[in-house]
């Protein structure tokens, strides 16, 4: 289940796009916490805040405990082969769903440091 939640972390922040960092960078709740410059989010120190997830393996392990081993394994499909609008929505409704706005929050800055990262 970690293997595959882990996958599925690096897989959407590979898919991260210049426009979703922007959006990201100006998304209010981050904006709030960290900033909004681009610089400020990629060098954000989620330890310094009050977020409940500070690391990927904390996101990870919240993401396994949130969704069952299928519906991890069809998020991964889907995000590996791409999203559409239509799913991005349906992906987005099921976090808002069972995350917190804060966990939502440490997820979306998360998977902008790893997309950074393997940039």
């Amino acid at each position: 289940m970690n293997l595959i939640s882990n996958k599925v972390m690096t897989e959407v922040a590979r898919s991260i796009t210049a426009d979703d960092l922007e959006m990201l960078a100006s998304d209010p709740d981050v904006a709030a916490l960290l900033g909004n410059s681009m610089d400020e989010l990629k060098a954000a120190d989620l330890q310094m805040t009050s977020l409940p997830i500070k690391t990927k393996e904390e996101a990870v392990k919240k993401i396994s405990e949130s969704f069952s081993m299928d519906e991890i394994r069809q998020s991964f499909s889907k995000v590996k082969g791409g999203l559409t609008a239509e799913e991005q929505k349906e992906l987005y409704s099921l976090l808002t769903e069972r995350l917190s706005d804060e966990e939502l929050t440490a997820l979306k800055i998360i998977a902008v440091q790893e997309a950074k990262q393997n940039q």
